[in-house]
């Protein structure tokens, strides 16, 4: 009885979610391929019409989501380095 009443106040060693583990600290940006990859071929899997484009058309959409997340942290970087401090008067 005491055991599991303190086992109820113990500080867990890991708690998915809350801390999560730091497996990718520093190419976590890496994640963003297969992710990518894996929206193009589950989308494109309902929407292409011919068998034989299948491929050709997910690798294209991949290469879209990926350059289109580079194109929006390249203006989030520029909005923040640039504009934000112009209109601080810095």
């Amino acid at each position: 009885m005491i055991i599991a009443w303190a086992s109820m106040f113990a500080a867990p060693s890991w708690v998915p979610f809350f801390s999560p583990i730091n497996l990718f600290f520093e190419w976590w940006f890496l994640l963003a391929i297969p992710m990518a990859f894996l929206i193009a071929m589950t989308y494109k899997a309902m929407r292409v019409r011919a068998a034989g484009q299948y491929w050709r058309q997910v690798l294209v959409m991949t290469l879209q989501i990926l350059l289109g997340m580079v194109a929006l942290h390249l203006g989030i970087l520029v909005l923040m380095d640039v504009a934000l401090p112009l209109l601080a008067g810095e």
